[in-house]
């Protein structure tokens, strides 16, 4: 949050929503659990989520399944030890358990409960150490719907195997992730940058239904038609509302990107800024080309550091001329050819089992903030070599091009929660990731000092150029940063009304406290000129 913006207007405006009607066909399944559970595992929910009938739905501590499961969290220090896993297959069992965990005072306890999708989240959002995580990696499905030409997807499922399934089953596409590790759910409700931004936006706007299960048990359709204001609100509000156990998503023809990766040496540090002012000044006609540059340092890849150039054109076009700069700075090593989605998203999955730490920030495209940024970041490298040793970090500062036209892109599509009408002119969106190999936790605490410090410089240097945007984008947002409060306050107010008349007691807001809440939410009174 850029809390030394100069304010320059107020929003003051209350959207009033229609009274909820629940659906009465929705859910038809039994919500009468036993009145206490039998002690069985010795921890209230889980024996709470036994008695409800889901036994052979969890994993147990001690046994090699729940062993084998924690350590499939992406990030180290996200492989907490939850009391159980509960692993529902489909939404009427995600419902059951819902009721059985929300349940205080009949066997659940008021204990805790995380929620995990692809296991990717920020450490700490996704999982939980006393207490339940419900784990929805069982319902990773992905297939066509010929008719309606919508994809659905659960949210357990990885993008990777996501573009495998459309492409052999229906030679269709989505706009999904880029990092083929990342889970469909967590992408989703925090936006969603893709290959195909420059033609859908965030990833959240070609989602046209959600289903999802409310804290009541219930198990809604939200759309255009069936309650808007929250299909509205889950296009970037996060785990606020319910958990979305389907995702109805636009498809798109199946078409190999022209892919290409070229490693840069450093010392062209500017005149990859110079071509990344360039390419972000773009015209919409050019939303086919990708554009995304990462600093890295890792001596498993090369000693100094150097900088990866990824670039790609959605329609396979090998002969665009868009990236015409870029392709005249001298490289080590350059690729460019016809790869499927799938096999790009690949190619770009961020090694799992570091301790991890990273921070974003957004402003508006201007070649000094930008030269600034890889000043800083050199700066870190060398200050973190120096305190934990080179050999123990992998770092990547990364540039992704963020047009403002990218706004009116989710209006047309039903609007969005992300605020992006408030971002007047193109911008820059930056992130800065860390992960620690020796998996000591004083370098993971020394890298996330060293990370903060350099991200509030390079903060302070971006209002100072007038070229601060208060956006955070969820997904890259740290624990410490406010990504829903940065959607401003016209939609703060609007996703906190949301958040009351479907769950009018709380219950994500203070059972499930991982990741963003809009409970803690104190939104600027801030419109950017």
């Amino acid at each position: 949050m850029l809390g030394a913006t100069e304010r320059c207007g107020v929003l003051a405006t209350l959207l009033l929503l229609p009274p909820l009607v629940w659906p009465t066909s929705t859910i038809n399944i039994t919500q009468n659990l036993t009145e206490s559970a039998s002690e069985i595992t010795g921890f209230p929910p889980c024996d709470a989520l036994i008695s409800a009938g889901l036994g052979n739905r969890i994993l147990l501590a001690a046994t090699d399944a729940y062993e084998s499961r924690i350590q499939s969290w992406w990030s180290a220090n996200g492989r907490l030890r939850p009391w159980c896993l509960v692993q529902p297959h489909t939404a009427q069992e995600l419902s059951v358990a819902v009721m059985a965990l929300s349940d205080s005072g009949r066997g659940a306890g008021d204990w805790q409960i995380a929620v995990r999708g692809g296991g990717h989240s920020l450490p700490g959002a996704n999982n939980i150490a006393n207490g339940v995580t419900i784990d929805l990696g069982m319902m990773n499905h992905s297939h066509y719907d010929h008719d309606r030409q919508l994809a659905r997807v659960g949210p357990g499922a990885a993008w990777k195997d996501v573009y495998y399934n459309l492409l052999r089953h229906g030679n269709v596409t989505v706009s999904g992730g880029r990092d083929g590790g990342v889970g469909v759910g967590g992408f989703l409700l925090g936006g969603g940058m893709s290959y195909h931004s420059g033609r859908s936006g965030l990833g959240c706007n070609e989602v046209v239904n959600f289903e999802v299960v409310l804290a009541n048990g219930s198990i809604v359709d939200a759309n255009s038609n069936e309650n808007p204001a929250l299909w509205k609100a889950l296009k970037g509000g996060g785990l606020n509302f319910g958990i979305v156990t389907n995702f109805d998503i636009r498809a798109i023809p199946a078409v190999d990107l022209a892919y290409g990766q070229s490693i840069i040496t450093s010392n062209h540090s500017d005149e990859i800024v110079d071509a990344v002012v360039e390419f972000t000044n773009h015209p919409e006609e050019l939303a086919d080309d990708v554009l995304i540059i990462l600093y890295i340092h890792d001596l498993e890849i090369r000693e100094d550091m150097t900088i990866l150039a990824i670039r790609a054109n959605t329609q396979g076009d090998l002969n665009t001329t868009g990236f015409d700069r870029i392709n005249k700075i001298p490289s080590l090593m350059s690729s460019w050819e016809h790869s499927s989605l799938a096999d790009a998203a690949i190619m770009s999955q961020l090694p799992a089992g570091l301790k991890n730490t990273w921070k974003t920030l957004t402003f508006l495209n201007s070649a000094r903030v930008l030269r600034h940024a890889a000043s800083l970041y050199s700066q870190l490298v060398s200050s973190l070599s120096a305190m934990i040793g080179a050999e123990n970090f992998t770092s990547h500062m990364v540039l992704q091009p963020f047009p403002s036209y990218y706004a009116s892109i989710g209006e047309r599509k039903g609007g969005n929660v992300l605020g992006l009408e408030r971002i007047s002119s193109n911008a820059v969106l930056w992130v800065t990731y860390i992960g620690i190999k020796n998996g000591d936790d004083a370098s993971v605490g020394i890298a996330q000092a060293e990370l903060s410090a350099m991200t509030s410089k390079l903060e302070g240097f971006a209002i100072g150029e007038e070229t601060g945007v208060e956006y955070v984008y969820l997904n890259y947002a740290d624990a410490s940063q406010d990504p829903l409060g940065s959607y401003g306050p016209e939609n703060v107010a609007f996703m906190k009304d949301v958040a009351r008349q479907y769950d009018p007691n709380g219950f994500w807001q203070q059972r499930v406290p991982g990741g963003f809440k809009l409970s803690r939410v104190t939104a600027q009174e801030l419109v950017l000129c």
